[in-house]
Protein backbone atom coordinates (compact mmCIF):
# COMPACT_ATOMS: atom_id res chain seq x y z
CA UNK A 1 0.00 0.00 0.00
CA UNK A 2 1.68 3.34 -0.71
CA UNK A 3 -0.02 7.06 -0.72
CA UNK A 4 -1.57 7.03 -4.13
CA UNK A 5 -3.52 3.80 -3.30
CA UNK A 6 -4.43 4.95 0.07
CA UNK A 7 -5.92 8.48 -1.98
CA UNK A 8 -7.73 6.41 -4.47
CA UNK A 9 -9.56 4.38 -1.94
CA UNK A 10 -10.23 7.25 0.60
CA UNK A 11 -12.14 9.07 -2.47
CA UNK A 12 -13.99 5.65 -3.31
CA UNK A 13 -15.41 5.66 -0.21
CA UNK A 14 -16.52 9.03 -0.37
CA UNK A 15 -13.96 11.40 0.77
CA UNK A 16 -13.81 15.16 -0.84
CA UNK A 17 -9.81 15.53 0.98
CA UNK A 18 -7.59 13.25 1.74
CA UNK A 19 -4.09 14.89 3.56
CA UNK A 20 -1.49 12.74 5.38
CA UNK A 21 1.15 14.35 7.91
CA UNK A 22 4.28 13.16 8.80
CA UNK A 23 4.05 12.88 12.73
CA UNK A 24 7.93 13.93 12.79
CA UNK A 25 6.48 17.33 12.25
CA UNK A 26 3.84 17.04 15.34
CA UNK A 27 6.35 15.69 17.53
CA UNK A 28 6.87 19.31 19.34
CA UNK A 29 3.24 19.59 20.01
CA UNK A 30 2.30 18.68 24.54
CA UNK A 31 1.33 15.29 25.44
CA UNK A 32 -2.60 16.92 25.83
CA UNK A 33 -2.21 17.38 21.80
CA UNK A 34 0.16 14.62 20.46
CA UNK A 35 -1.25 12.24 18.21
CA UNK A 36 1.64 9.64 19.32
CA UNK A 37 -0.18 10.04 23.22
CA UNK A 38 -3.15 7.91 21.47
CA UNK A 39 -0.58 5.72 19.33
CA UNK A 40 2.97 5.66 19.91
CA UNK A 41 3.83 3.47 16.89
CA UNK A 42 2.11 6.33 14.53
CA UNK A 43 3.84 7.19 11.43
CA UNK A 44 1.48 9.38 10.16
CA UNK A 45 -2.23 11.05 10.54
CA UNK A 46 -4.97 10.40 7.81
CA UNK A 47 -6.80 13.55 7.44
CA UNK A 48 -9.96 13.09 5.57
CA UNK A 49 -12.70 15.54 4.84
CA UNK A 50 -16.64 15.49 3.68
CA UNK A 51 -17.50 18.74 1.94
CA UNK A 52 -20.93 20.96 2.94
CA UNK A 53 -22.87 21.30 0.44
CA UNK A 54 -22.96 25.05 -0.50
CA UNK A 55 -26.79 24.76 -0.47
CA UNK A 56 -27.46 23.95 3.22
CA UNK A 57 -26.10 27.55 3.64
CA UNK A 58 -28.42 29.15 1.45
CA UNK A 59 -31.49 29.31 3.43
CA UNK A 60 -29.68 30.83 6.82
CA UNK A 61 -28.02 33.54 4.38
CA UNK A 62 -31.24 34.07 3.15
CA UNK A 63 -32.61 34.35 7.17
CA UNK A 64 -35.70 31.75 5.73
CA UNK A 65 -34.21 28.33 7.07
CA UNK A 66 -32.13 27.57 9.98
CA UNK A 67 -33.20 23.96 11.35
CA UNK A 68 -33.23 21.46 8.33
CA UNK A 69 -30.88 21.67 5.80
CA UNK A 70 -27.73 22.82 7.25
CA UNK A 71 -28.61 21.35 10.67
CA UNK A 72 -28.54 17.66 9.33
CA UNK A 73 -26.74 17.94 5.81
CA UNK A 74 -23.95 20.42 6.63
CA UNK A 75 -23.65 19.06 10.15
CA UNK A 76 -24.85 16.40 12.20
CA UNK A 77 -26.19 14.12 9.66
CA UNK A 78 -22.76 14.71 7.23
CA UNK A 79 -21.09 14.56 10.41
CA UNK A 80 -21.99 11.56 12.41
CA UNK A 81 -22.58 8.98 9.40
CA UNK A 82 -21.69 9.79 5.99
CA UNK A 83 -18.15 11.17 7.34
CA UNK A 84 -18.16 8.91 9.80
CA UNK A 85 -18.83 5.96 7.26
CA UNK A 86 -16.18 7.02 5.74
CA UNK A 87 -13.62 7.11 8.00
CA UNK A 88 -14.73 3.99 9.31
CA UNK A 89 -14.29 2.57 5.62
CA UNK A 90 -10.93 3.48 5.44
CA UNK A 91 -10.02 2.08 8.75
CA UNK A 92 -11.13 -1.68 7.41
CA UNK A 93 -9.37 -1.11 4.11
CA UNK A 94 -6.16 -0.31 5.95
CA UNK A 95 -6.20 -2.91 8.78
CA UNK A 96 -7.63 -5.78 6.10
CA UNK A 97 -3.84 -5.00 4.46
CA UNK A 98 -2.32 -5.47 8.06
CA UNK A 99 -1.79 -1.51 9.06
CA UNK A 100 -3.26 -0.62 12.25
CA UNK A 101 -5.48 2.99 12.15
CA UNK A 102 -6.93 4.86 14.91
CA UNK A 103 -10.06 6.35 14.03
CA UNK A 104 -10.98 9.69 15.69
CA UNK A 105 -13.38 12.28 14.95
CA UNK A 106 -12.58 16.60 14.82
CA UNK A 107 -13.61 17.65 17.84
CA UNK A 108 -13.36 21.55 18.37
CA UNK A 109 -12.89 21.34 21.71
CA UNK A 110 -9.77 21.55 23.90
CA UNK A 111 -8.35 17.76 25.90
CA UNK A 112 -11.43 16.71 28.62
CA UNK A 113 -9.79 15.44 31.45
CA UNK A 114 -12.08 12.73 32.93
CA UNK A 115 -9.55 11.03 35.47
CA UNK A 116 -6.10 10.19 36.25
CA UNK A 117 -3.26 9.35 34.14
CA UNK A 118 -2.79 5.73 34.37
CA UNK A 119 0.53 5.87 34.41
CA UNK A 120 3.69 8.55 35.37
CA UNK A 121 3.84 10.70 32.36
CA UNK A 122 0.98 9.98 30.66
CA UNK A 123 -1.49 12.39 30.27
CA UNK A 124 -4.70 12.54 31.53
CA UNK A 125 -7.75 11.01 29.47
CA UNK A 126 -8.92 12.29 26.76
CA UNK A 127 -6.38 13.59 24.55
CA UNK A 128 -8.29 15.33 21.69
CA UNK A 129 -5.76 16.20 19.12
CA UNK A 130 -6.03 20.06 17.57
CA UNK A 131 -7.66 18.75 14.18
CA UNK A 132 -6.76 21.89 12.32
CA UNK A 133 -2.68 21.60 13.07
CA UNK A 134 -3.75 18.36 11.80
CA UNK A 135 -4.84 19.06 8.70
CA UNK A 136 -2.47 21.81 8.02
CA UNK A 137 0.09 19.31 8.90
CA UNK A 138 -1.68 17.53 6.40
CA UNK A 139 -1.07 20.02 3.57
CA UNK A 140 -5.05 20.82 3.38
CA UNK A 141 -5.48 24.42 4.58
CA UNK A 142 -5.04 26.90 7.07
CA UNK A 143 -7.21 28.41 9.80
CA UNK A 144 -8.90 31.95 8.88
CA UNK A 145 -8.40 35.61 11.20
CA UNK A 146 -12.51 33.93 12.09
CA UNK A 147 -10.31 30.62 13.68
CA UNK A 148 -12.30 28.42 10.79
CA UNK A 149 -10.38 26.20 8.43
CA UNK A 150 -10.04 26.72 5.36
CA UNK A 151 -9.22 24.97 1.91
CA UNK A 152 -8.67 25.85 -1.54
CA UNK A 153 -10.98 23.65 -3.06
CA UNK A 154 -14.02 24.79 -0.40
CA UNK A 155 -13.26 27.56 1.71
CA UNK A 156 -14.36 26.86 5.23
CA UNK A 157 -16.95 25.02 3.77
CA UNK A 158 -15.69 20.78 5.41
CA UNK A 159 -15.68 18.28 8.02
CA UNK A 160 -12.95 16.56 8.79
CA UNK A 161 -12.06 13.02 10.43
CA UNK A 162 -8.56 11.75 11.58
CA UNK A 163 -6.99 8.01 11.12
CA UNK A 164 -3.50 7.78 13.16
CA UNK A 165 -1.82 4.67 11.55
CA UNK A 166 1.96 2.86 11.28
CA UNK A 167 1.65 2.55 7.70
CA UNK A 168 4.59 3.94 6.19
CA UNK A 169 2.92 6.45 3.71
CA UNK A 170 4.46 9.45 1.77
CA UNK A 171 3.30 12.58 3.35
CA UNK A 172 1.88 15.67 2.17
CA UNK A 173 3.64 18.71 2.64
CA UNK A 174 2.56 21.29 5.00
CA UNK A 175 -0.02 23.90 3.84
CA UNK A 176 1.85 27.61 3.72
CA UNK A 177 -1.32 29.95 4.65
CA UNK A 178 -2.04 32.26 1.58
CA UNK A 179 -6.22 32.36 1.29
CA UNK A 180 -7.05 34.38 4.44
CA UNK A 181 -5.50 37.95 3.81
CA UNK A 182 -6.85 38.93 7.01
CA UNK A 183 -9.48 41.31 5.24
CA UNK A 184 -11.53 41.89 8.42
CA UNK A 185 -15.20 40.88 7.13
CA UNK A 186 -15.90 37.92 9.54
CA UNK A 187 -15.07 40.74 11.88
CA UNK A 188 -17.25 43.35 11.31
CA UNK A 189 -19.74 40.71 9.63
CA UNK A 190 -20.47 39.57 13.38
CA UNK A 191 -23.26 41.17 14.81
CA UNK A 192 -22.26 40.53 18.74
CA UNK A 193 -18.51 41.43 18.07
CA UNK A 194 -17.63 38.19 19.29
CA UNK A 195 -14.34 38.44 17.37
CA UNK A 196 -11.42 40.73 18.52
CA UNK A 197 -8.77 41.10 15.56
CA UNK A 198 -6.83 43.73 17.64
CA UNK A 199 -6.01 40.74 20.21
CA UNK A 200 -5.33 37.90 17.32
CA UNK A 201 -3.04 35.63 18.13
CA UNK A 202 -0.52 32.84 16.32
CA UNK A 203 -2.34 29.81 15.36
CA UNK A 204 -1.14 26.74 13.19
CA UNK A 205 1.39 24.21 12.72
CA UNK A 206 4.78 25.18 14.12
CA UNK A 207 6.72 27.45 11.52
CA UNK A 208 3.19 28.02 9.48
CA UNK A 209 1.46 29.83 11.77
CA UNK A 210 -0.80 33.19 11.50
CA UNK A 211 -2.85 35.47 13.22
CA UNK A 212 -6.28 34.12 15.20
CA UNK A 213 -8.87 36.98 16.10
CA UNK A 214 -9.35 36.59 19.91
CA UNK A 215 -13.33 35.07 20.16
CA UNK A 216 -15.52 35.37 23.21
CA UNK A 217 -17.13 32.34 23.50
CA UNK A 218 -19.73 33.21 26.12
CA UNK A 219 -21.05 35.41 23.27
CA UNK A 220 -20.73 32.73 20.19
CA UNK A 221 -23.02 30.29 22.44
CA UNK A 222 -25.99 32.73 22.30
CA UNK A 223 -25.52 33.90 18.64
CA UNK A 224 -28.68 33.88 16.81
CA UNK A 225 -27.10 34.39 13.51
CA UNK A 226 -26.60 30.79 12.01
CA UNK A 227 -23.72 29.28 14.77
CA UNK A 228 -25.29 26.53 16.62
CA UNK A 229 -24.54 25.56 20.49
CA UNK A 230 -23.72 21.88 20.61
CA UNK A 231 -24.69 19.46 23.57
CA UNK A 232 -22.56 17.64 25.99
CA UNK A 233 -22.02 14.99 23.07
CA UNK A 234 -19.93 17.73 21.39
CA UNK A 235 -18.98 19.29 24.70
CA UNK A 236 -20.65 22.05 24.43
CA UNK A 237 -19.30 24.13 21.90
CA UNK A 238 -20.78 26.43 19.04
CA UNK A 239 -20.53 25.50 15.36
CA UNK A 240 -19.78 27.96 13.61
CA UNK A 241 -20.01 27.19 9.43
CA UNK A 242 -22.95 28.78 9.24
CA UNK A 243 -22.48 31.90 11.35
CA UNK A 244 -22.53 35.05 10.19
CA UNK A 245 -18.54 35.42 10.10
CA UNK A 246 -18.09 32.40 8.23
CA UNK A 247 -20.45 33.63 5.23
CA UNK A 248 -18.79 36.70 4.92
CA UNK A 249 -15.57 34.81 5.01
CA UNK A 250 -17.33 32.60 1.71
CA UNK A 251 -18.53 35.84 0.38
CA UNK A 252 -15.32 37.29 0.18
CA UNK A 253 -13.09 34.11 -0.78
CA UNK A 254 -15.63 33.93 -3.44
CA UNK A 255 -15.29 37.50 -4.49
CA UNK A 256 -11.32 36.82 -4.42
CA UNK A 257 -12.15 33.96 -7.11
CA UNK A 258 -9.96 31.73 -4.61
CA UNK A 259 -12.33 28.49 -4.10
CA UNK A 260 -11.91 25.92 -6.35
CA UNK A 261 -15.38 24.70 -6.69
CA UNK A 262 -17.19 27.53 -9.13
CA UNK A 263 -21.00 28.11 -8.87
CA UNK A 264 -23.29 29.46 -11.10
CA UNK A 265 -24.52 32.42 -8.37
CA UNK A 266 -22.53 34.09 -6.39
CA UNK A 267 -22.86 32.93 -2.70
CA UNK A 268 -24.18 36.53 -1.39
CA UNK A 269 -27.20 37.49 -3.22
CA UNK A 270 -28.65 40.06 -0.65
CA UNK A 271 -27.80 42.35 1.90
CA UNK A 272 -26.76 40.33 5.07
CA UNK A 273 -29.02 40.19 7.94
CA UNK A 274 -28.22 40.06 11.76
CA UNK A 275 -29.70 39.66 15.18
CA UNK A 276 -28.45 40.92 18.66
CA UNK A 277 -28.03 38.20 21.46
CA UNK A 278 -31.53 37.94 22.36
CA UNK A 279 -32.39 37.57 18.71
CA UNK A 280 -33.97 40.87 18.03
CA UNK A 281 -33.40 42.15 14.46
CA UNK A 282 -30.44 44.68 14.36
CA UNK A 283 -30.61 45.23 10.37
Amino acid sequence: MNAQELKTAAKQFGADLIGIADVRNLKYLPPDDNPLSIFPQATNVIVLGRKIPRGTLRGIEQGTEFDNSFSQFGFMTLEDNLLAKTTYDVSIWMEARGFEAVPLFAYDCDGQPVGVPVAPGKPEPNVILKYRIMAQAAGLGETALNGLFLTPEFGPRQRFAMLLTDAALESDQPFKPHMCDDCGKCVAACPLQALSAEKAKLFGLEGYQRPVAERDNARCLRCKNGAIATNYGRFETVERVAAACSRACIAALEERNLCGEKFKQPFRQSQPWGRDINGEKIF
